[in-house]
């Protein structure tokens, strides 16, 4: 046991070496200490993806009423524009698999069958005679 142990130590430090050769300051050898990158998970990203495009419509709507609007108007309409420029813009990195998954759950709710037929006014005349 004593000898797997001198082997497996001297295995640790050589790939410590070679790690250090390779990603280590040239003059020191120390390996710089990497932060690990924030991740998002899916339901956040949704949220945030939600929350742009509700910005960006409203953004449009904005412009829109710029263009139809007085000139008394205008000026309000120009304070509320420039509120939502302000706000720095968050790009989504999503994954092949994720953008397909929000695409097939877009259209859930409003697939609901509707009546072919009008409701019929048969039973409101029996009621007011």
């Amino acid at each position: 046991m004593a000898k797997f142990n001198v082997v497996q130590k001297n295995k640790r430090q050589w790939k410590q070496d070679r790690k250090r050769a390779a990603h280590g300051e040239p003059g020191t050898g120390k390996l710089k200490q990497r932060t690990a990158p924030v991740s998002l998970s899916g339901k956040r990203k949704r949220k945030l993806e939600r929350r742009l495009n509700r910005e960006q419509k409203e953004a449009a709507m904005i412009k829109a009423l710029e263009n139809n609007m007085g000139d008394v108007d205008m000026v309000s309409a120009e304070e509320s524009s420039e509120a939502a420029k302000g706000k720095p813009q968050v790009k989504l990195n999503l994954k092949k698999n994720s953008r397909i998954q929000i695409k097939r759950l877009k259209g859930k709710g409003r697939k609901k069958a509707k009546n072919a037929k009008p409701p019929t006014k048969d039973k409101v005349e029996s009621m007011v005679e």
